[in-house]
């Protein structure tokens, strides 16, 4: 997201009867400090492997199986029937897997990821999502990987998703591998969210203090609704975008046991920067932070340029500035811009704490000037050398000009690791819209996870 002045592009409702800033100011330190904000992740353990069949069997086994599923869930009336309830269990869900791996629907998902085509920067060569996750691929490799989107576009969102479940898959498979069994095997399965091939999901759209919350809808013991979570979540006031665009997010998350982490900041702390920058926040907060590195000259030229002109017309005029050396920053724009950096590196923070804590690997949907490499990515890797750790993170930014997979690989700009054009053969638009045609198609009818799901 782009901070634009006065106020968020993504509002939250202020605190009413403000006659002044002043008074506003002191609103949002009191709500700031009502919050009781921590700098650190609340460590919510995962669930432990009796919790699975209880939630996976019935979101994903029932539609396959017109609901024969559910009538196991009832409690065991003795031990044999306990033991004859868990050996049909495990049928089921090795079932299951079977029918993930052969089913024609997911093959045909499957096969749409397998088509995605990425602009590496770096070698200034197309390259084909099966060789980026491959061993010794970019994104298999990485640590973190950072999905950016334009907030209000459906594509950027099926995009995220379908890229998520491809990471996801992979490493469900490599796990499989480990485990020294067929991924269909009825034993001796270890369960992914459990494992070092775990992989969570980091969203921008809420903040470390929700992550109870999140925690909650993803392993709580009373399985809930995605409207049931808009609510929890307090989406309309905190995040406030297109519910419609978000919702399957969720619902695949919940299905696959992913976690999903809150790495954003409160909401009243980027208000109070925005209209009084970094010194207006209150000492004890200001204590919790990162380093907020504000030298980054690229990336202040692409922030301004992108609150004035669409991100495909910003960042060849932001580039041609900065070599140039024709344009200084904006100082009327500062506290703002201090904002949006504190957002980078707060959601960095929050990432390099949660694979300190956890492990695995995160996938990190954002605002696409949060996903540009000197934005999040570059902000993660320094914050884990400072913490002497080493971890690796790529960039992945929708590209919605030019002439996409087809056009000339000279004039997509640099600034990310991978651009993912969403024109032409194996772009963005095309995958997209036969995912969603997978997804009408299906609604309402018995499928198998993920098919319909992404």
């Amino acid at each position: 997201m782009v901070l634009a002045a006065p106020l968020l592009l993504s509002p939250r409702a202020a605190p009413q009867g403000l006659g002044s800033a002043g008074r506003a100011q002191l609103s949002y330190r009191g709500a700031l400090q009502q919050r009781h904000c921590s700098a650190e992740l609340p460590q919510v353990p995962p669930p432990s492997e009796g919790v699975q069949p209880r939630r996976r069997i019935p979101a994903l086994l029932a539609s396959a199986l017109g609901g024969a599923a559910c009538a196991l869930l009832g409690a065991p009336r003795s031990r044999a029937a306990a033991a004859r309830a868990k050996t049909v269990l495990v049928d089921l869900e090795a079932g299951k897997e079977q029918r993930l791996l052969e089913d024609e629907e997911v093959r045909l998902l499957r096969d749409l990821q397998a088509r995605f085509v990425l602009f590496d920067t770096r070698r200034k060569a197309f390259v084909g999502l099966p060789e980026l996750l491959r061993p010794g691929g970019a994104l298999y490799a990485a640590d973190v990987v950072c999905i950016g989107e334009l907030h209000d576009a459906e594509a950027d969102h099926v995009t995220q998703r379908m890229l998520l479940d491809a990471i996801i898959y992979v490493f469900f498979l490599e796990l499989r591998r480990s485990d020294g069994i067929d991924p269909s095997a009825p034993q001796g399965r270890t369960a992914q969210n459990q494992s070092p091939q775990r992989v969570a999901l980091g969203l921008e759209y809420f903040s470390r203090q929700q992550q109870p919350v999140l925690d909650d809808f993803i392993f709580g013991g009373t399985p809930k609704g995605v409207q049931d979570f808009r609510t929890a979540c307090d989406w309309d006031n905190v995040w406030s975008y297109d519910w419609a665009l978000h919702a399957p997010l969720f619902r695949f998350c919940q299905l696959n046991l992913t976690r999903i982490v809150g790495l954003n900041l409160p909401y009243e702390a980027a208000k109070i920067v925005s209209e009084g920058g970094l010194e207006a926040l209150p000492s004890w907060f200001r204590a919790t932070l990162p380093d907020v590195d504000l030298t980054q000259t690229a990336h202040r030229l692409r922030f301004e340029a992108m609150l004035k002109m669409p991100m495909e017309r910003a960042i060849p005029s932001a580039t041609a500035d900065l070599a140039e050396n024709t344009r200084s920053p904006n100082p009327a724009l500062d506290k703002i811009y201090q904002a949006q950096v504190l957002w980078d590196e707060y959601m960095a923070d929050t990432a390099v704490r949660y694979l300190d804590a956890n492990g695995g690997r995160l996938v990190l949907f954002a605002g696409a000037a949060h996903a540009w490499r000197d934005a999040i990515p570059d902000r993660v890797e320094r914050q884990a050398r400072t913490a002497g750790r080493r971890l690796k993170a790529v960039s992945i930014v929708p590209w919605h000009g030019g002439e996409g997979t087809s056009g000339d690989p000279a004039r997509f700009p640099e600034g990310a690791d991978f651009l993912l054009p969403m024109a032409g053969p194996g772009g963005g638009d095309e995958l997209v819209a036969a995912a969603e045609a997978q997804r009408e198609r299906l609604r309402g009818k018995p499928r198998v996870f993920p098919a319909g799901f992404l």
